[in-house]
């Protein structure tokens, strides 16, 4: 972990490209700027830190070999990175056998301990159990259910699921689209949701495929302040790409929201 120079170093895995592109670039200078201002007062201990940094491009097998390069290599037992439950999913092994330590600052689903990783994101009961509630009292019973297909998106849908169903809510659909779904598929979702007509959609769909569903929900002339996507995944990078014109009337929960 100490660098030929006395510093500190210590590994960075945010993709700067590939589908999160736009979340881990944020995870990535807010990074990048706490580790300039903790130098500017001097460091840990009077050592600089120093970052190793490497764009996994969002694909969770570069996450895996990267993980591996910074402890075997790169002289790193400390790594900040990761957005994604695969890409976390990925490094965990490999921390765990070099006896790492992760940082993952991301929002993720839970039903997983390792004490090689520090989990500092919300969990479900932070923020799906409010966001049930919210859409039952404000919207209505019938919810369609769209996520990206991994991890993260199926285990809060089905916690997303119970919470709705226990409490007389409907689940009218539920659907999954690949982590690159192009416009096409999207449009094919967006008929669906349309074809459903329900109270609420609850996305967990991320990434690009995410910026093109809202686009197409405001196409399709829906009522967002009766009939919003309710979502635990966008970001407010994503919101700014988006624009506020696609995006006012629909409904976030989150543990963290800078412009609020």
């Amino acid at each position: 972990m100490t660098g030929t120079a006395g510093t500190w170093r210590v590994g960075i895995l945010f993709s700067r490209s590939g589908i999160t592109s736009v979340t881990e670039s944020e995870h990535f200078y807010g990074t990048a700027l706490a580790i300039e201002e903790i130098n500017a007062g001097g460091g840990v201990l009077g050592r600089q830190i120093e970052p190793i940094t490497y764009d996994p491009g969002s694909d969770p097998e570069a996450f895996r070999s990267l993980a591996r390069r910074l402890l075997t290599e790169d002289d790193v037992n400390v790594i900040f990175g990761c957005s994604m439950s695969g890409s976390r999913k990925a490094v965990l092994p490999i921390v765990e056998r070099y006896n790492g330590l992760l940082w993952y600052p991301s929002i993720y689903e839970g039903f997983e301990y390792s004490e090689n990783v520090l989990y500092t994101g919300a969990t479900l009961n932070q923020n799906t159990f409010a966001l049930a509630d919210f859409i039952l009292q404000r919207y209505g019973p019938r919810v369609f259910m769209a996520g990206s297909d991994y991890i993260y998106p199926h285990e809060s849908n089905r916690v997303m699921r119970d919470l709705l169903e226990c409490k007389g809510g409907t689940i009218v659909e539920e659907q999954y689209v690949p982590l690159d779904a192009d416009e096409r598929r999207m449009r094919r979702l967006m008929a669906d949701i349309e074809k459903a007509a329900p109270d609420a959609v609850f996305s967990t769909v991320i990434g690009r495929s995410a910026q093109i569903l809202y686009r197409l929900y405001a196409e399709a002339g829906i009522d967002r302040t009766r009939r919003p996507i309710a979502s635990l995944t966008l970001a407010e990078g994503e919101i700014r790409v988006i624009g506020a014109e696609h995006c006012t009337g629909h409904v976030l929960a989150a543990p963290y929201l800078a412009s609020v």
